[in-house]
């Protein structure tokens, strides 16, 4: 669903029938955008999931894997449960880790933990039901243990992305665009899982279905929704801070529709589980968990327990046993559902004694200024203690630097730390580092060795004593406000909301030893630029004409 898009016709509506004054009253939260991500996706791959060619064949392997099934029960009760290998991109915005964006270990290896007590219907867990459909789905998840290079991991690949946006949309935008495609791991061996800053907070997350495009694979959640507040090292607040976000949306992966797919319209509901009670609408995001509802008049309870309904997250703990054969058929018969039979990436490599990776944090650049400095994560694969080793580093490749580490890392343990500043000038730069000499040995693997990071130093104006603003508005100027501050924070401009489809103008006096900030945003989180509602845009000069900035097309600021 466009939400933004949705509350204009609500709005045009209303206007007609009572002449409401706002339409954000009117936007209806939606917990999970999986069904109008297909919606999108349907129109280039029309054979995927949503469509009645993949319910066919889907259709022929649930068949098929009851005989199978059938026949292997008649000779042996030994039960195949799949294991999946796990990729979870922690996209953050430079915090250290354990912060915000920046999950902690703990909190990604509890939503893992989740995955596992809920799909496997886990006896003394949340994941546990006495339900008579309740099935256990047989199916595990593992962190893999190599990179898509063949090089050690931990499955946790954190990646800072706030030079490029600090806020991630739903389905469609740069998420898609951009996120994905910088960051994507071989879906082919990996369940990707990305915890981002959603733009739209309405938003807890989204999953592609079996039989879209791999540059596109996996689920996204909102990093808040992100693991589970029954781990002892993990504290998050709210209804839904159980991990049950995370196994809704790898219910979708697998191949599930939501429980109240269809509403009373078919049968036993339109999500082709027969046992899965046909349900009028999702159920309520109150913190209650509403048992023993009937919304349609088929006489069967609403099965508000089922992960694929939008309970609170305490409510939830069932999957069905039809619910299972399609994740089977799914896992037996789609492309890109790696398991452990197809994928070896959550087999540990061989042990070495001295292995050292390298990776680059972040890179923090004066507001003001030309000094660049690097947070650098080091991280001990081998054996043996880490306790020394050297980072080499350069600016675009130019003369390199040395600096000594030194402390004490057993296996898989990890320090961040922050190089030497360097002194840059105008413009995209790349930050190159390297490890080498481990314990004073040779590295015993090269894979991990090297890392770069690319960073902008802006440039400054120190002639100028105006900076001219011309902001022109798109069809809903209202959504659209500015400001202009000092390196106090201090407001010295600011204006919006404006009229629709308009040209200001307007001019800051600066002094040439500030370092000011010009902050546009947008109410509704989709910029002013481009579409069907006008090509607004916004451009910063000196006063020589020299053009600062320049923009229109961002989320809900820039």
């Amino acid at each position: 669903m466009d939400f933004k898009n949705t509350a204009r016709n609500i709005l045009f509506l209303s206007f007609l029938l009572s002449s409401m004054a706002t339409f954000a009253q009117e936007i209806v939260p939606e917990r999970c955008a999986t069904d109008e991500y297909n919606k999108m996706l349907l129109k280039d791959y029309p054979n995927m999931m949503g469509s009645k060619a993949f319910e066919k064949q889907l259709s022929k392997q649930i068949q098929l894997n009851k005989v199978e099934q059938g026949a292997i029960q008649g000779v042996t009760s030994r039960r195949m449960v799949y294991t999946i290998p796990v990729v979870v991109h922690v996209i953050h915005n430079g915090e250290a880790i354990g912060v915000g964006t920046n999950l902690s270990d703990a909190q990604v290896l509890s939503q893992i933990q989740v995955l596992n007590e809920d799909f496997r219907r886990m006896i003394g867990t949340r994941g546990y039901n006495i339900n008579l459909a309740g099935a256990d789905v047989e199916v595990e998840f593992c962190l893999a243990q190599r990179t898509p290079d063949g090089c050690v991991t931990n499955g946790i690949n954190r990646v800072d992305m706030s030079a490029t946006s600090t806020s991630w949309s739903g389905p469609g935008g740069n998420t898609d665009t951009v996120l994905k495609p910088a960051t994507i791991w071989d879906v082919s061996k990996y369940l990707n899982i990305w915890s981002v800053n959603f733009s739209n907070t309405s938003t807890l997350g989204f999953a592609q279905f079996p039989g879209g495009p791999a540059t596109s694979d996996g689920v996204v959640v909102g990093y808040q929704y992100f693991g589970s507040d029954d781990d002892p090292n993990v504290t998050i607040p709210g209804d839904f801070n159980l991990g049950r976000t995370g196994t809704h949306e790898v219910g979708h992966y697998l191949g599930l529709y939501h429980t109240f797919q269809g509403g009373c319209a078919e049968v036993g509901g339109g999500d082709l589980c027969a046992d899965t009670p046909a349900v009028a609408s999702s159920s309520s995001n109150a913190n209650i968990c509403n048992t023993g509802n009937d919304s349609c008049p088929a006489g069967m309870v609403d099965m508000v327990e089922n992960y694929m309904d939008y309970s609170q997250d305490s409510c939830m703990n069932v999957f069905t046993n039809d619910q299972k054969a399609r994740v089977v058929a799914t896992l037996t018969s789609a492309a890109n559902r790696p398991t452990t039979l197809t994928s070896n990436v959550c087999t540990p490599l061989a042990s070495v004694n001295n292995d050292g990776s390298a990776q680059i944090e972040g890179i923090a650049v004066a507001d003001c200024g030309y000094s660049a400095i690097a947070s650098v994560r080091i991280t001990n694969w081998g054996t043996n203690t880490l306790t020394s080793a050297v980072i080499t580093y350069d600016e675009d490749g130019g003369t390199s630097s040395n600096y000594n580490w030194s402390g004490s890392l057993n296996y898989g343990e990890f320090e961040v730390f922050n190089l030497p500043a360097i002194v840059s000038t105008p413009g995209n730069h790349t930050f190159n580092a390297s490890v080498s000499s481990p314990n004073g040995n040779s590295d015993s693997r090269s894979c991990n060795d090297d890392a770069n990071a690319t960073f902008n130093v802006n440039p400054s104006y120190a002639s100028t004593t105006q900076v001219h603003l011309t902001l022109n508005t798109d069809g809903f100027g209202g959504e659209t406000t500015w400001t202009f501050k000092n390196s106090a924070g201090t407001t010295l401009y600011s204006g919006g909301p404006h009229l629709d489809n308009v040209t200001i103008n307007e001019s800051f006096n600066v002094d040439p030893n500030e370092c000011y900030t010009f902050t546009i945003l947008d109410a509704a989180g989709d910029g002013i630029c481009c579409g069907v509602f006008g090509n607004g845009s916004y451009e910063l000069k000196a006063d020589d004409n020299t053009v600062i900035a320049s923009g229109g097309d961002f989320d809900s600021s820039e």
